[in-house]
């Protein structure tokens, strides 16, 4: 399944800052290629930008004058207490693995139709345009169709939700 191929073009990105007479300028211009999401080589995501707390800080590029243009990424699904964004090219007939992030999470699909799946069953369709305000639930995504979808992450750390005394903690099940 690695042979296959989005037919997005890849992400641009465009980073600002400033100079170090405090003016606004853009610190990177790049273009985003799609990677593999963890084990999986069908899943494949755009990581735009991380930070690792919040507030976050923002001045250190250009204060430092220097700008690393690699992401800096964990091995974890989220950046924690701080901020991910990622973009998602799903394949036709795809689904996720299982997953709880303890995250507030903003989704926007951009193109083509998702359905977001709650562990009991509960299904939701989105199509273009359609956002999603996911609280730390457990789901899956899937793509039900022929064709491509895309949809943009903004996740945000957060508390983890408790429920009778048990924090509902991240997970990720790998579907067989």
């Amino acid at each position: 399944m690695s042979s296959i191929k989005a037919p997005f073009p890849p992400v641009r990105r465009v980073v600002t800052g400033h100079t170090s007479a405090g003016k606004s300028t853009v610190i990177a211009d790049t273009v985003e290629l799609a990677r593999p999401w963890g084990n999986e080589t069908v899943h494949r995501v755009h990581d735009l930008h991380y930070t690792e707390g919040s507030p976050a800080i923002i001045d250190t590029e250009i204060a430092k004058g220097k700008w690393v243009d690699e992401i800096k990424m964990h091995p974890e699904l989220v950046s924690g207490m701080g901020s991910t964004f990622r973009c998602w090219d799903v394949p036709p007939g795809d689904v996720s693995p299982a997953h709880r992030t303890v995250t507030l999470d903003y989704a926007i699909v951009f193109k083509g139709t998702v359905i977001l799946e709650l562990e009991e069953g509960e299904r939701v369709t989105l199509n273009e345009g359609d956002t999603v305000v996911q609280r730390g639930t457990m789901h899956t995504w899937r793509n039900e169709t022929t064709e491509w979808a895309k949809v943009y992450f903004v996740m945000l750390g957060a508390q983890p939700i408790e429920i009778e005394g048990k924090k509902l903690e991240e997970e990720l099940h790998h579907v067989e």
